[in-house]
Parts: structure tokens; C-alpha cells; sequence
């Protein structure tokens, strides 16, 4: 059941559940789309996450009651063909390799696998995108297959490279940019995601999906990767 809270002076939160689930991403994903494109002139910004949106809005244009009641209106139409996005899948060059896989050596000694048989169970599915992070570029990805499940470290690194590919319990991500971060490090893409590019603001959405695919040390440094 959908539900509207208020979330601060000039803002809400929309609960389209209670749990966590593979359908709401989706549903809260085309549900933003709607309310960008719908309510484009008070609508200041909108943040997905796992079970909700959060929504700023202008009070200058529109007070509480009347933005309520306007999102409400819309959360009634939800279904409507105008709202629905088409599901995209981006594909992530990854090297996959001790010298970049901060913690790879001992995820595989830790689940008895061959570097060959783990790279087969991450890069074997694509992974729905369940929220976005700290970054508009900051995607958290799953489920992650149960044998390559690692928790977050004790305590987390100071800096980790950006591109570089982690693993915290069911999820899995990419780094953006250099920061600090607690996820094992199971390798490195040489895209650019960082927000240098303006074109990564909108590069990952709630509800579509992201593959990875292997790449090797010699493709990852001949086209720019760095170690």
C-alpha cells in the first residue's frame, strides 16, 4: 500500500512497501518518471531508494497540501502507459584480477573457487538496480549469487579507486570516483563513471538493470585502465 509522509519542510517520502522486494524498483523507478515529467515545474528533485521515493519540491510554487494532494492524484495513475519506462541493461567491462581485486585472493580462499569459476557466477547474471547512493553514479546492484557473498569489511578502507567493483553480502557495485567504502573489491572497470561526465548523472535508473562482462589485464590496460 502506498503511503505519503512528510519528510521536511519541502519534502516527502512515498512508501510503496515495507520490504524489500524485485517489483518495487520497477514501480518506483517508472513512478519518478512520472513525477519528473508530470509536475516538472515544483518538482526540485527526486531520490529513489529501496522501498521509497523522496521528493523536494518548490514551495514557493506549491505549498504541502496542494503538492499532497497532487502526487497522490498521480499515484492513482500510476499504471498509466505514459508513466511506464522501458527496462534498459548497461554492460560493464570488468578486469577481474588480483592486482585490482583488492580483496579477491581472499574471497576465493574463503569460498573454495578458482578465479575462473567466480568470475563465471558474478558476470552470469544482470543485476537490478535496487537504489542509487552517495553519487547519482552509485548504483546498488542484485542479488548476488549466495556462493560469492562476502559482509562488508570491519572497517572500512580509506580510499578505494574509482571503477573498482564491490561485493557487501546480496549487493553488488561500482565505485564512481575515489572514495572511502567498506565492500570487497573483486575488480576494476576502465569506464569513467564519474560525474566528470555529465551524460552519469542519468547513466543508472531504479529498476533497470547493469551485466558485467570480463575483460583481460591486456584489454584493461590497452584501453586505459589503470592499476
Amino acid at each position: 500500500m502506498n503511503n505519503i509522509v512528510s519528510a521536511g519542510e519541502n519534502a516527502i517520502l512515498v512508501y510503496f512497501g515495507n520490504e524489500i522486494n524485485a517489483a518495487l524498483p520497477k514501480k518506483i523507478g517508472n513512478f519518478a518518471n512520472q513525477l519528473k515529467n508530470t509536475l516538472s515545474d515544483v518538482v526540485i528533485d527526486v531520490i529513489p531508494s529501496y522501498t521509497s521515493l523522496h521528493v523536494s519540491y518548490d514551495l514557493n510554487k506549491i505549498n504541502f497540501q496542494a503538492f499532497f494532494d497532487k502526487v497522490e492524484s498521480l499515484l492513482d495513475q500510476q499504471d498509466s502507459n505514459n508513466s511506464i519506462l522501458e527496462s534498459q541493461t548497461t554492460h560493464i567491462p570488468v578486469y577481474y584480477g588480483l592486482d585490482v581485486g583488492l580483496d579477491l585472493e581472499r574471497l576465493l580462499a574463503e569460498k573454495n573457487l578458482d578465479l575462473m569459476s567466480f568470475i563465471e557466477i558474478h558476470t552470469s547474471q544482470a543485476y537490478l538496480i535496487y537504489a542509487i547512493g552517495f553519487s547519482p553514479a552509485f548504483a546498488f546492484l542484485g542479488e548476488v549469487d549466495e556462493r560469492i557473498q562476502l559482509p562488508r569489511l570491519p572497517t572500512p578502507r580509506i580510499k578505494i579507486p574509482a571503477g573498482s567493483v564491490g561485493i557487501a553480502e546480496g549487493q553488488t557495485a561500482i565505485y564512481p570516483a575515489d572514495s572511502s567504502g567498506g565492500w570487497n573489491i573483486v575488480g576494476r572497470t576502465l569506464l569513467d563513471l564519474s560525474l566528470n561526465n555529465p551524460e552519469n548523472i542519468h547513466k543508472f535508473r531504479v529498476g533497470d538493470k547493469v551485466k558485467f562482462y570480463s575483460i583481460t589485464r591486456d584489454e584493461y590496460l590497452s584501453n586505459g585502465g589503470m592499476l
